[in-house]
């Protein structure tokens, strides 16, 4: 996977304007958060690297911390995918790197197969009607 797919940036939505400054304060302290508050928008944007940190983990400090998110079913369901994009990008990371070569061979073979569908009919006949 792409270093650029495992930089990610999210922007998490907050139910009172008040409580955006403190919520950026708790991520002040952690290595590899970037965080800016935009408390006229009652927003929060975040800036992580995913094998480091996850959304998940942002999330659970908000809750703990008692800063309640938008409760928008949007912004919920918005949350949901992207919690869960995250957990399988981790997955297929955590993977090993499957090897080419069986792939390229079976194409190879593939290629040379005679397929059903083969037609015999001379290039020609088929463009008279």
């Amino acid at each position: 996977m792409p270093d650029s797919e495992c930089c990610k940036s999210r922007t998490l939505h907050l139910a009172r304007a008040q409580d955006t400054e403190p919520a950026a304060r708790l991520f002040h302290p952690l290595p590899g958060f970037t965080v800016l508050a935009l408390p006229s928008h009652r927003r929060l944007l975040i800036s992580y690297t995913l094998p480091e940190h996850t959304l998940a983990e942002a999330l659970q400090r908000l809750q703990l911390a008692g800063i309640a998110l938008d409760p928008h079913p949007w912004s919920r369901w918005h949350l949901v995918l992207q919690t869960y994009s995250e957990s399988v990008q981790l997955h297929n990371l955590a993977a090993p790197v499957s090897s080419d070569r069986r792939r390229e061979a079976f194409s190879t073979l593939y290629q040379r197969h005679t397929h059903g569908d083969h037609d015999d009919t001379p290039e020609e006949w088929r463009q008279y009607r």
